[in-house]
């Protein structure tokens, strides 16, 4: 057995002892690192199927990418899951093309796990992923927590490569002529990533040839020093009751402790430095909490999570459930609705069934009918002056391709519009059961 598949087989079977039960989907782009997981997990039997995504940002390249993955799952029989991403169009306000590639990954491999019933993502992250991780969050001062680096297993997220080098995967592909795409935007050095790749870490090689070995000894002692400090949570904050956290006490305890005390519910420094800083009746925001400034103390409370309900509606016509009732109308040309706000019409090409009706989750976005650009639909409460259990409350009609169509009651998407080629309209209409 080739010393790569064995250190893959370890690393796997060291966090599931049982792997050979379990299903996994791995995550592959075409290129070396993915493709020798994919191919090391293959000689090993497990369990796998995959999934790729092509985010058209390199035009007829992603499109090959995609073919090569096909075609190489058809010839081994293995499922392949592959979606196209408009990554431009996807964008929010604030975020890279990086960024949104990343969330929109995730946020995809997230459902399929989801809907398939598997129990683990493989991702080919290796050690020189996480030198370079090293090197772009020291720069962007995330401190220690940023420094330990990739964790091999986070949830359901196993990366069994972290500590092959590049080069053991360039061996092994060549020992196997492996065949794999070459991705042009690796050699792109606009991207700080590519910068360290290409000219800090040969240059660290140069200087000490032993660097991977010296980088996962630091990386043990970082993961080792962060545990103990950590342990010190309990001298300052141990027992304390977090919906009434005295302010003297929180600020005596020193910076790193006040911040993993409020990481814990979501919270980061720049809201930390505010808290000092902040009055009586101050309210902060992470995603699941808020803190409530009083007079001598704060509270951090549990937002309500909003119900894990969700309906799935198969095909076109009348449905009904126990929270309220779709009605369905098919209408030849653009028939545009607006009589009230729980009737809308969208033009029916774009419809994809099964649709879900669902509440709304971390990093929902959509295009609001109206508005040019795409925006997170915590925003848009925010901009609709939502109150917490309104939020809680609201439902979205959501597309089989996972796009939002409409915010039920509130906006429709101007990606589900009639447009004036539109050849026929599907009209829905919501009445609540209340």
């Amino acid at each position: 057995m080739h010393k790569v598949v064995q250190k893959i087989r370890d690393s796997i079977s060291e966090v599931v002892p049982d792997y050979e039960s379990k299903r996994f989907l791995v995550a592959v782009s075409a290129g070396i690192d993915s493709m020798a997981l994919l191919n090391a997990c293959v000689k090993l039997g497990v369990n796998i199927e995959v999934a790729h995504c092509n985010f058209q940002l390199r035009g007829y390249e992603s499109d090959s990418d995609q073919k090569f993955v096909e075609d190489y799952c058809t010839d081994l029989k293995i499922n392949c899951f592959t979606k196209k991403f408009s990554v431009e169009e996807e964008k929010l306000k604030g975020e890279s093309v990086q960024m949104t590639a990343r969330r929109l990954r995730f946020s995809w491999f997230d459902r399929l796990i989801d809907q398939e019933g598997f129990d683990y993502l493989l991702l080919a992250h290796h050690l020189d992923d996480q030198i370079e991780s090293f090197f772009i969050n020291f720069m962007r001062g995330t401190g220690l927590k940023g420094l330990v680096g990739i964790r091999r297993l986070n949830g359901n997220r196993l990366r069994p490569m972290l500590e092959l080098t590049k080069n053991d995967i360039e061996m092994y592909a060549n020992f196997l002529e492996m065949e794999y795409q070459e991705d042009s935007s690796n050699h792109d050095y606009k991207y700080v990533r590519n910068k360290i790749r290409h000219h800090l870490i040969p240059l660290l090689k140069e200087m000490k040839p032993e660097v991977h070995e010296v980088f996962l000894r630091n990386n043990r002692r970082f993961f080792d020093a962060q545990l103990a400090l950590d342990e010190g949570m309990d001298h300052y904050f141990g027992g304390i009751d977090k919906e009434n956290v005295s302010m003297e006490q929180f600020l005596a305890a020193p910076d790193y402790y006040q911040l993993r005390f409020i990481e814990q519910y979501g919270f980061n420094s720049t809201q930390l430095k505010n808290l000092k800083e902040a009055g009586v009746g101050s309210v902060f925001d992470s995603f699941d909490h808020q803190i409530y400034v009083n007079r001598t103390s704060f509270e951090i409370l549990e937002k309500n999570e909003p119900k894990t309900i969700r309906y799935q509606i198969a095909e076109l016509g009348d449905f009904h459930c126990a929270d309220f009732t779709i009605l369905m109308k098919i209408k030849e040309g653009q028939h545009i609705e607006n009589t009230n706000r729980w009737k809308v019409g969208v033009d029916q090409s774009g419809i994809e069934f099964p649709i879900t009706i669902r509440r709304w989750q971390t990093g929902d976005s959509f295009k609001p009918i109206g508005m040019g650009g795409r925006q997170k639909l915590s925003d848009f409460f925010i901009n609709e002056k939502f109150d917490q259990r309104e939020k809680q409350e609201q439902w979205l009609m959501v597309n089989g391709d996972g796009k939002i169509i409409w915010v039920i009651g509130k906006r429709l998407s101007d990606e589900f519009k009639i447009k004036s080629n539109s050849k026929s309209s599907l009209i829905f209409e919501t009445k609540l059961s209340r």
